[in-house]
């Protein structure tokens, strides 16, 4: 069955060739002809920049709290982190499995969107989108 399958692809390869046929190469001695049949190129457009992630323009931040069960619900932290908002992540619930795999992924994300990630309590943490700062008070 394999010999087969080998002699049918040679065929199939001998076919392919014999199918390409070469054209005669005709000399141009007017240089109007070459310039008139050479491609022209596109114009040169400049480089297109990656799509801004959202961010809250407004004086007004949006606090989220999220208490979540299982590593999947990481998907939502993420999203309230590209909207723009800062997350309250209480991770008392989890196994410290889960809770280590999902502050690898929010650390992505936060790595992404220029955010932050600071502990404020055993198992509670503060993630932050891009521009706000959160520092300890003295």
């Amino acid at each position: 069955m394999f010999e087969q399958l080998v002699d049918r692809l040679k065929r199939k390869t001998r076919a392919e060739e014999d199918e390409i046929q070469f054209g005669t190469f005709e000399e141009t001695t007017d240089a109007e002809e070459v310039v008139a049949d050479a491609p022209v190129q596109a114009p040169v457009s400049a480089p297109q920049e990656a799509p801004a992630i959202q961010t809250r323009q407004s004086d007004n931040i949006e606090l989220k709290v999220v208490r979540p069960e299982t590593y999947s619900d990481v998907s939502t932290v993420a999203d309230h982190l590209l909207r723009g908002c800062t997350v309250v992540l209480n991770l008392e619930v989890m196994d410290r499995a889960s809770i280590l795999r999902m502050l690898d992924f929010l650390n992505g994300v936060t790595y992404a969107t220029d955010g932050e990630i600071k502990k404020v309590a055993p198992n509670t943490y503060i993630v932050t989108a891009h521009g706000v700062d959160v520092t300890d008070a003295e």
